[in-house]
Order: structure tokens, then sequence, then C-alpha cells
């Protein structure tokens, strides 16, 4: 008579074939794509219409406006690097097995989307200032951090290489500091608390999302034991050491540079359409 294990054996065998497959590895970019691409345009739209309804709050646009604005725009670069940076990777050479691993990165990738579900807070300078500064520092480490780690990037555990130049030869997982940061900037334009529900379930899946990868990681790589003696997990132990990592090698500095300037751009090209709309209605 069969064994329950030998019935299932030939599933478990077309799964890790699947798992393999070309196909399964672009159907797995899609989903954080899709669903972030579809909130990201509800809220969009959203403010679309807002001034549409409301033109004198472009019109008669203050320093607060202006700041809110911006604030909300950074969200909007955020979320949309959130979305895109995982089409662009390498083919895993290993990953995780389980389930709960794959859904819990997947939930934590799509966490900062889903904030734009929730009602925002009022404007206020006293948070939007600093939602603005956070949100544009992370958002450029994540960029410059994304540079040194190429189509190494990771959203479910798995392993592709063993990167430890620039800031991951100080933290090994920068990128994860950046997200949470950016989340904390996101958080700070809601404050309610299923926001503050959201901001510490995405803490948590982060960290345990960075204890999945390391798991894949030293299973992969023979040099990471050592790796993992030599650098800090998340936090940098000193913090003007791992800044510098951003920018040792005259490349290493252009490329800092050129990050930067982009990010500048980025912002007020975006935040310059509601400006745009008003003249447009005007005409």
């Amino acid at each position: 008579m069969p064994t329950v294990k030998s019935i299932a054996m030939p599933f478990g065998n077309l799964r890790r074939r699947l798992d393999q497959s070309q196909l399964y590895d672009w159907a797995m970019r899609c989903p954080i794509f899709i669903f972030s691409a579809a909130i990201l345009f509800g809220d969009v739209n959203a403010f679309h219409q807002q001034i549409l309804q409301d033109p004198n709050l472009i019109e008669h646009l203050n320093g607060g406006g202006a700041i809110a604005i911006l604030t909300r725009v950074s969200q909007w670069v955020f979320v949309a690097l959130l979305s895109v940076q995982s089409l662009f990777r390498f083919r895993p050479i290993a990953k995780s097995e389980e389930f709960l691993p794959r859904v819990g990165a997947l939930i934590a990738i799509c966490i900062p989307s889903m904030f734009m579900l929730l009602a925002r807070a009022p404007p206020s300078l006293g948070f939007n200032v600093p939602a603005l500064l956070i949100s544009f520092v992370a958002n450029t480490m994540a960029v410059f951090t994304l540079c040194f780690l190429g189509r190494s990037l990771s959203v479910m555990p798995e392993a592709r290489q063993l990167v430890q130049s620039g800031p991951y030869g100080i933290v090994r997982h920068p990128l994860y500091l950046c997200e949470m940061l950016g989340t904390l900037a996101v958080f700070l334009q809601y404050r309610s608390l299923p926001a503050l529900a959201l901001l510490l379930l995405a803490f948590a899946l982060q960290l345990k999302r960075a204890q999945w990868e390391e798991e894949v990681l030293a299973r992969t790589f023979a040099g990471f034991a050592a790796y993992r003696l030599q650098t800090a997990f998340l936090i940098p132990r000193k913090p003007s050491r791992f800044l510098a990592s951003f920018l040792v090698g005259r490349d290493a500095r252009r490329r800092f540079a050129l990050v930067l300037l982009s990010m500048f751009a980025l912002l007020a090209l975006i935040a310059s359409a509601p400006l745009w709309l008003i003249v447009k209605l005007n005409r």
C-alpha cells in the first residue's frame, strides 16, 4: 500500500522543478509590481481629483502646503522604487524552501503601499518636514545601495552573490535598513493606530526577512560565516564609517553625486505636475 510520503513525492519534485523554471522566476517578479502600481495609481489619481475639485490647494500654495506635496511625492518615489527593483534581478542559485519566509517577504515589501489605503493625517509641518528628510535620505541611500548590490537583489530569501563592497562591508542588510527608514517616513504622514500596526508589522517582517535570507546565504556561500563576524546585522556600529562607505573611491563619489542629483530632479519633476495641471485648467 503506498504511503503518504510516496504519494506526495511526485508533487514535491514537480514543485522543485517549477521553482527552478524561468517562467516561475519571472512570474514571482510581477505580483509586487502589479499590486504596488495599482495602489500607487489610485493615490496619484485621488490627489489629482482633489486638486481638480479645489484648485486653491495649488493656487494659494504656502510653505506648509509645498512640504505636504513633496512629502506625498517622496512616498510615491519610495513605493515605486520598491515595486520596480525586483524586476531586474538575477535568477537565484539557492532559495528558501519554506512557505512562511516567502509569504512574509512579499508582505513586507508590499506594506508601504498598504498605507495608501488608509486616511492621511492632517498636514503638519512638525511631522511632514521630518518625513520628507527621512524619506529623501532613505530613497537616496537605497538607490545607491542598489548600485553596489546590482542584480543580486532578493525579495524572497534567496542567494545570488555574496556582496561585500560599499555599505555591505559595514552592514549585512543596508537595503533593509533603508526600507525601514522609508516606511517610518510614510508612517509620519498617517499617524493612526492602523498605520502604527502596519509600521510595527513592517519592522518585524523586515527583521525576520533578513534572518531568513541569512539562513540561505550561510548554506550557499562558504565565506558567509567569516563575513557575518566582521559586519553588523542591521545597525552600523559606527554610523560615520557606514556613511563613508558610500564614498570610497572616485567612481563611488561620482555615482553618489549622480544619484543625489537624480533624486532632487525626480522630486522636482513629480512635484511640478500639480502646477502644470493648474496652468492647464486656467487656460
